[in-house]
């Protein structure tokens, strides 16, 4: 079951890219779509709030000729910004 989070919908009806947490490593939920620019700082907020860092953080993205990718986060680019 997939669902998503936030109004980034109304303001870019065609963003072709989604912050994929998986709880626990156990149960997966996607926020977005989102732009681009928006995965990472999602990714860095859902980490603040799982310090044990249990919660897997993945960037997915769809291309124009509709190839899904996927890809991990390095530990440093989820450390706070400041």
């Amino acid at each position: 079951m997939t669902s998503t989070h936030g109004i980034e919908t109304m303001n870019d009806p065609h963003p072709r890219h989604w912050l994929l947490i998986v709880e626990g490593d156990c149960e997966p939920f996607v926020v977005g779509p989102l732009k681009e620019s928006a995965v990472l700082a999602r990714a860095r907020e859902h980490r603040a709030k799982d310090p044990s860092m249990d919660d897997g953080l993945y960037a997915l993205s769809l291309d124009a000729e509709g190839n899904l990718s996927a890809g991990a986060f390095a530990h440093d680019e989820l450390e706070p910004q400041g």
